[in-house]
């Protein structure tokens, strides 16, 4: 079995529309790729990553933590996070962004009028 570690980021955004605006890959970006400006996305943006690749991305948003279960080894990760949302003391969590690690190279927490996103750290899992 090979193993790796996935970043992960546990939010509390307004609406669902909100959050997948700020995680979507922004459609201008390869016009205006040029500019230093321009990001991917909004999430990268917050991270100061100009550009990482969307392929080694999972996000989600759910009415609570446990509906995440379903997404990519989740029965490994799941388990750990939760124990970190708690040790967080995070009560209201319904976004859900991770990545493979080294994609983001400094994750860190976030937090605006519209949202808060907190960094989890990483998780290592095995496939």
């Amino acid at each position: 079995m090979n193993k790796q570690i996935l970043d992960f980021w546990v939010g509390d955004f307004i609406s669902e529309d909100d959050f997948y605006q700020f995680v979507e890959e922004d459609e201008n970006y390869y016009i205006k790729e040029e500019s230093d400006d321009s990001y991917i996305s909004k999430f990268a943006e917050s991270q100061d990553t100009v550009w990482f690749d969307q392929d080694f991305l999972e996000y989600g948003f759910e009415n609570s933590i446990q509906h995440f279960a379903e997404y990519s080894f989740a029965e490994q990760w799941l388990p750990v996070l939760v124990n970190r949302i708690n040790e967080m003391n995070l009560f209201e969590v319904n976004a859900l962004i991770f990545v493979s690690h080294g994609q983001i190279p400094q994750p860190k927490s976030v937090e605006n009028d519209n949202f808060s996103l907190t960094y989890a750290g990483g998780i290592e899992f095995e496939f």
